[in-house]
């Protein structure tokens, strides 16, 4: 499976999440002009014609992701125009004073750090996003985001670019294959028809979903995707009431979840980035069983 945009899924999502929990409403109408913005612009640079990454199968083979190790340098101008487009839609979403305004538009300006950045989150340097945020007197929890909010539209574009052409590889990790992020949710596949008559398959099938570049790739049903452990005894499962398509995947063995959507029972399909603002109480639950997200994001770290 591979990234799409739909600018309509995403309202749509959001749209159904505020009516099924109008406690969510004022967050959906907060942050939805964020992701359909970013939702439009990894859009255009599809259409617009993006580079793909040339694949190292050797490298792959060994379980490193396409990115890693990656200068970028051959995105540069998208990501630049990526933090001109989004930086000030970010800060006035996340209600930023004018002054941190000003320093983030200055930071960003330099396509050097946003590079950089980009970077560290692939390979999980959080002393990076340190560093910057001292040298630029910012947030480091609003750094994140912005970065992440400017690069995840650049990435999705590039995931859209190579995603076919992981097809015929096989990947067994819990890591994305294109960049290398851990993955924010999971789906369950829908029912599929196949060229067989046009007989109804019965899906079912989990791909892991990047919390980054949006990249969708096959995993074991009943493995964790931070351990691997597969031990029935030890891996739970919370949902609310009869809602059983939405769900919180956890391992007892490493402490954390992921939550899953199962979209052979979930109509329309939700965009698997907006849906999560719709979840927090599965994340709230998970957290106050002691558990820990398998991927930090602006959602489950709500109080």
């Amino acid at each position: 499976m591979t990234s799409s945009f739909d600018r309509e899924k995403v309202e749509r999502t959001l749209e159904t999440i505020r009516r099924r929990t109008p406690a969510y409403d004022e967050l959906t109408t907060r942050f939805g002009p964020l992701f359909i913005a970013s939702e439009e612009l990894s859009a255009e640079l599809v259409e617009k014609g993006i580079a793909a990454p040339a694949i190292d199968t050797v490298r792959f083979a060994s379980g490193v992701p396409v990115l890693v190790g990656n200068d970028l340098e051959q995105w540069r101008d998208e990501f630049a125009l990526a933090a001109k487009r989004l930086v000030a839609p970010v800060c006035e979403v996340l209600r930023l004073e004018q002054d941190i305004v000003e320093a983030m538009q200055k930071a960003f300006s330099d396509t050097d750090m946003i590079l950089g950045l980009a970077r560290a989150r692939m390979e999980g340097d959080e002393e990076r996003f340190k560093d910057t945020s001292a040298q630029h007197d910012l947030p480091s929890d609003m750094l994140m985001f912005v970065a992440e909010t400017i690069c995840s539209s650049v990435l999705r574009a590039v995931a859209d670019s190579v995603g076919e052409s992981l097809s015929s590889f096989g990947w067994e990790q819990g890591h994305c294959p294109v960049c290398g992020a851990t993955p924010s949710i999971s789906q369950l596949s829908p029912k599929e028809v196949t060229d067989l008559d046009q007989l109804v398959g019965g899906g079912g099938r989990k791909y892991l979903h990047c919390s980054l570049c949006g990249h969708d790739w096959r995993f074991k049903r009943n493995a964790c995707p931070s351990c691997g452990n597969d031990e029935t005894e030890s891996r739970e499962f919370f949902h609310v009431d009869n809602v059983r398509y939405e769900r919180v995947e956890a391992c007892r063995k490493c402490g954390r979840y992921c939550l899953n959507i199962d979209m052979r029972e979930y109509e329309p399909h939700p965009h698997l980035d907006a849906v999560q603002m719709g979840l927090i109480h599965l994340d709230l639950h998970a957290r106050s069983n002691s558990l820990s997200p398998l991927t930090p994001t602006l959602w489950n770290n709500a109080e």
